[in-house]
């Protein structure tokens, strides 16, 4: 696969994710999951903009697991 199409998979996939979870954000009634809901897809958001290689998702579980 080429770099370019790896990338092309890997940003939209993080942005699926991303949408995800806002849409799982709206549709929780509790205020504490909506905001773990809401961290997550900014995670997925940094690492769709900052590419498969970066640091970008780490500490995505320690931040999921403090918002509960």
């Amino acid at each position: 696969m080429s770099e370019s199409n790896q990338l092309y998979r890997h940003t939209l996939e993080c942005l699926r994710f991303e949408s995800e979870c806002r849409e799982l954000a709206k549709n929780v009634p509790c205020p504490d999951l909506q905001l773990h809901f809401l961290r997550l897809a900014e995670a997925w958001l940094a690492l769709a903009v900052s590419g498969p290689d970066s640091h970008a998702g780490e500490g995505i579980s320690e931040a999921g697991t403090q918002a509960v």
